[in-house]
């Protein structure tokens, strides 16, 4: 099974695109952490917490699509390099800030620039894999991509809690942004990442206009895969939710923690699995099938008698959504058109991001304090099986060699 991946690690430059991988993302769950604590400790509001959460994400999911465009525009060393310019700046405007006594509205603007000016380092570091590696290693390379991720939205809040005992929140807001700005700096020194195939917009009639506008969002295969994500990230915010409700009402509220990070672990080991495959069903078949059982898996978490049975079928779920996260990236990867790569992969968070915003707020509605979670559950099986439904819509052409 780990034949696949040591096959991997010895392309050149793999490497330090893993590590560019680790800190870049390693910064978003710590500031998530810290910045909630240090805004509550400043403000001692969670709603101004919860609105400077919300600025960052917000400001990022709007902004990471144009920093990909720019990128398949201009390059990506020149991207890069401005992001990294002004994001330390707004880095070190934010730490000053929660240090300092300030109006609350100054404070979510410093906010919403750091989310602004975050370097689009994951849509460049997901496009650059199909010009690093052959076509046979892309499986693995997405399945470790999937598990670095995975595996800082664990490690970045637990490293966090321990900073604490050592330094003041806004300083840990700061080694966020410095494990960020590392890493960006990390992946501009990568040749492949900055070898990014480059856009050429030309004078065209007002129809095209409108095409080039679009990007890859007028490319229909592309489009589906994005909503397939967006429903897979939709499921994600639902199970947050449930997971609380079912573990209070089983009499274990601290068990809400361990069920997320078990999923968590489950995700991983389907993205591993995913990338160490042998079996011949193709990418597209694969998905269908992820997608179904996940809505049955789901079906059955809302029905599960005990917290052990439920504990189960979380991991079960989780290894799902690593195999399902897992192939997304890759088909993206083959179906993107090829000047607009890395805007697919900035695309792709921003789904991803609206999704788990979307889940959270549904199953928020539909979930009453006294409530065992069951309503968020099904609403998570619901979209799992509208991603079934993408998935069909989807026509891949016959040459693809997944097909």
């Amino acid at each position: 099974m780990l034949t696949p991946y040591r096959q991997l690690l010895t392309h050149r430059g793999v490497p330090q695109i893993v590590g560019a991988a680790i800190l870049t993302r390693l910064g978003p769950p710590m500031l998530s952490l810290a910045l909630l604590l240090a805004v509550f400790d400043k403000t001692g509001s969670y709603s101004v917490a919860g609105l400077a959460l919300a600025s960052h994400a917000l400001a990022l999911a709007l902004c990471v699509p144009i920093g990909g465009r720019l990128v398949d525009r201009i390059g990506a060393r020149r991207v890069l390099v401005g992001c990294l310019i002004a994001h330390t700046l707004t880095y070190g405007m934010l730490v000053f800030v929660l240090a300092m006594p300030t109006p609350n509205w100054v404070l979510l603007t410093s906010v919403a620039l750091v989310g602004a000016t975050n370097p689009p380092a994951s849509p460049i570091i997901r496009g650059t894999w199909p010009r690093l590696v052959p076509s046979t290693s892309l499986g693995p390379a997405y399945a470790v991509d999937n598990v670095t991720n995975e595996l800082m939205f664990v490690i970045g809040p637990v490293l966090v809690s321990l900073l604490r005992l050592a330094m003041p929140t806004e300083m840990i807001v700061g080694i966020g942004g410095a494990a960020v700005v590392v890493g960006a700096a990390l992946l501009l020194g990568s040749h492949a990442a900055r070898q990014s195939p480059l856009s050429s917009p030309s004078s065209v009639d007002a129809v095209r206009r409108l095409r080039r506008l679009a990007g890859p969002l007028g490319h229909r295969s592309t489009l589906i895969l994005l909503l397939i994500a967006a429903s897979g990230t939709f499921t994600f915010g639902c199970l947050r939710i449930a997971t609380a409700a079912s573990a209070a009402n089983f009499g274990s509220v601290n068990a809400a923690g361990l069920l997320m990070g078990l999923l968590s672990a489950g995700t991983i080991a389907g993205a591993l699995v995913y990338g160490a495959r042998t079996w011949p069903l193709n990418d597209r078949r694969l998905l269908v099938v992820a997608c179904l059982a996940d809505c049955l898996v789901l079906l059955a978490d809302a029905a599960a008698p005990t917290l052990l049975v439920l504990t189960l079928l979380i991991i079960g779920t989780g290894f799902l959504t690593g195999l399902r996260e897992t192939v997304l990236p890759t088909l993206l990867a083959q179906q993107a058109p090829a000047n607009h790569t890395t805007e697919v992969f900035a695309w792709l968070n921003t789904f991803m991001w609206v999704g788990y915003g979307l889940g959270t707020i549904v199953a928020g509605h539909f979930t009453e304090p006294a409530e065992n979670g069951a309503d968020a559950f099904i609403a998570a099986a619901v979209a799992a099986l509208a991603g079934a439904a993408f998935v069909h819509a989807l026509r891949l052409p016959s040459t693809d060699p997944q097909q």
